[in-house]
């Protein structure tokens, strides 16, 4: 059981609870979502609202479209749901100083949490 924000994942509520605030990171509404995963425009909030679970092929596809891998969705100390692939494509790009700049901002700021 995984300890996030003080809430176990544990129960539909608080499985919904963290599904709600992956989904938020990513700017997605929960009917969008729902639609574009080929749900009612309801199945999202049932969800978030601790009344239903998905089925496990449909929490691997709820992962896949909020670009989390499943084993981050229960990571108290995973918050960002950006694709790290997505992070390395642009971060490659970067010359050495640049990277060295970026990698200590993102230091600076992960310690401050």
């Amino acid at each position: 059981m995984k300890h996030t924000n003080d809430i176990f994942i544990n129960d539909e509520k608080t499985f919904g609870l963290r599904l709600a605030k992956l989904r938020e990171c990513r700017k997605i509404s929960a009917r969008k979502m729902s639609l574009d995963l080929g749900q009612n425009k309801n199945y999202i909030n049932a969800i978030e609202a601790g009344r239903n679970l998905p089925s496990m092929s449909s929490f691997f596809c709820i992962c896949d479209y909020i670009g989390v891998a499943p084993r981050d969705f229960f990571d108290a100390e995973y918050k960002n749901p950006l694709p790290a692939s997505q992070f390395e494509d642009v971060f490659r790009k970067l010359t050495p100083d640049q990277a060295e700049h970026i990698y200590q901002i993102a230091l600076d700021i992960a310690d401050k949490d």
